[in-house]
């Protein structure tokens, strides 16, 4: 029998049987399965891989995987009523009504609560991919993948590049960065903005990187146009703080503030004042109504656009804690392991004056939202990151439950049972096309408004606050939710039949009969019989 040699080694290497050494000094692998055959004779190593959940390979793939999990349910469920199907609709006003300089709430009533870099980019992403919920929703999804990139960036150049990964995990899997990740929401705008202004001052007076600092001074002017003035105390509250604890007044004095305060203005002003001139009065509702009342006013009367969200003092620090689900419940590590981040001391300052920031903030607040703590968190992941990366504890069960929010999402959109609500208009709008292509007619819901169904319809469904306000004659079609049943009362002068139900709303065709028409004639026939079975009738 000829001397043995290696057959192949490409992943398995196949040696002769008469030669297993060969498997493990000419192949190189660590450890190798044999496996004989009988008829050539010659005997097959498969490698044995050690697989290892703290590898960056493993961690890149975690990332991926709640990633594209999240990408990929973006069109699969609708848009949901109010507030989503709400900035939703506006975003659709502003790409087929071309105005892209103020949102329109409604036609003829301009949109005053919030700034437009949100509906710009859910403008661009419809005309791109179409008006649809993928389209509507993917900025969101961009900008969380934007973010998550400038966490790892900033990890990497402290010099631990996996914390980085690790953090852009924590983030993306926990319940709010799941959520907001694929909504149609302004948050993840400015959640993008506040992070870049904060790595750009950290660049700045950590490592003199005054082109860095300029980025910072960007994130500050983009977050003017994603949610106002707020982002001023978002990024100037921990910068200056950080920088009276730790006494480094000289790198913050060296930042360039003309050339960044310059780019704020060069940013932002343009879209403020072209604003103003367009819709005379936003100023003032904007500065002080959004900025000062809706924070510190309970129940403030003065919203345009819907009810203020009164909650209980302090209840933002219930949303920080139940929005870094299921992070959040390994919180005790940062403060268990604070001597090991004690290495990088004023860097792990910084990070936990960024994460607290926000609930401190907002918890004397009247009126909040949990989304409002989602720039909080980014921060809070690179904080625990590092926290966990000391423990050297990155075992297999905490990537696994790094799926269990997106998977669960998953599993939501795709059964669509949970789905079946009055908040989803989707189905009725297009019930409402089947039949109108047959008996064509306007749809009407009673009631409230929907936003859904406007988006769904391209603007043409309108709103019923009163039964009076329905039609008086031709036909039509009326939708009614369950939940408004009870205060909807039918005008005696309308027959309507349902023709179908989905998401908890019956849909009506409506007419209204003609004076001397042959309805009205049946009507009265019916009457006459009806009185002449009565008692005492003729």
């Amino acid at each position: 029998m000829p001397a043995a040699a290696p057959l192949a080694q490409i992943g398995t290497a196949f040696v002769l049987r008469s030669s297993p050494a060969v498997a493990a000094s000419s192949v190189g692998m660590k450890t190798a399965t044999g496996v004989a055959t009988a008829r050539t004779g010659f005997r097959y190593y498969l490698p044995t891989y050690s697989f290892s959940w703290s590898s960056s390979r493993t961690l890149w793939l975690v990332l991926a995987t709640v990633l594209l999990i999240r990408l990929a349910t973006l069109g699969l469920y609708p848009l949901l009523d109010p507030s989503e199907a709400r900035y939703a609709e506006m975003a659709r006003r502003m790409l087929t009504d071309g105005g892209w300089i103020t949102p329109w709430f409604a036609t003829g009533v301009p949109f005053w609560g919030k700034p437009p870099l949100a509906f710009w980019t859910q403008a661009a992403s419809m005309q791109i991919f179409g008006v649809n919920e993928f389209a509507v929703r993917l900025p969101s999804w961009l900008l969380q993948l934007a973010t998550c990139g400038l966490m790892i960036r900033m990890a990497r150049e402290e010099g631990d590049e996996r914390a980085g990964v690790v953090a852009a995990i924590l983030f993306s899997s926990s319940l709010l960065g799941v959520v907001a990740s694929g909504a149609v929401l302004t948050d993840p705008a400015l959640n993008f903005s506040a992070f870049l202004a904060a790595y750009g001052f950290w660049r700045g007076v950590a490592h003199g990187d005054r082109r860095g600092a300029i980025w910072g001074f960007v994130g500050l002017g983009l977050g003017l146009l994603a949610k106002g003035p707020l982002i001023l105390l978002l990024c100037g509250l921990p910068a200056l703080s950080w920088t009276v604890l730790t006494r480094r007044w000289a790198p913050f004095v060296r930042l360039p503030w003309a050339g960044g305060v310059g780019v704020v203005l060069a940013i932002a002003v343009p879209w403020y004042a072209m604003a103003e001139l367009r819709t005379p009065g936003f100023l003032d509702y904007f500065l002080i109504g959004e900025h000062w009342n809706r924070f510190l006013v309970s129940n403030w009367a003065g919203d345009r656009y819907g009810a203020a969200h009164a909650q209980p003092w302090g209840t933002v620090w219930i949303y920080f804690v139940g929005s870094f689900l299921p992070w959040s419940l390994l919180l005790p590590l940062i403060f268990t392991r604070r001597h090991r981040l004690a290495e990088r001391r004023e860097y792990a300052l910084f990070l936990a004056l960024v994460a607290l920031t926000t609930p401190v903030f907002f918890t004397a607040a009247g009126n909040v939202l949990w989304t409002y703590v989602l720039p909080a968190l980014p921060a809070l992941s690179l904080l625990l990151a590092h926290a966990l990366r000391a423990e050297a504890t990155l075992t297999r069960w905490r990537w696994t439950t790094a799926l269990a929010f997106p998977l669960l999402l998953l599993l939501v959109v795709v059964d669509g049972r949970l789905l079946e609500r009055s908040e989803n208009q989707r189905g009725v709008v297009a019930l409402w096309n089947d039949h109108a292509q047959h008996q064509a007619g306007p749809l009407y819901y009673a009631s409230t408004r929907s936003y859904a169904s406007e988006f769904y319809s391209a603007g043409a469904v309108r709103t019923a606050e009163k039964a009076s306000a329905l039609p008086r004659n031709g036909l039509f079609y009326v939708a009614l939710k369950d939940s408004r049943k009870s205060g909807w009362e039918w005008p005696d002068t309308l027959r309507c039949h349902d023709v179908g139900r989905t998401s908890k709303t019956a849909l009506f065709r409506c007419w209204a009969p003609q004076p001397g028409g042959l309805d009205e004639l049946a009507q009265r026939h019916a009457s006459t019989e009806a009185s002449a079975k009565r008692p005492g009738g003729s």
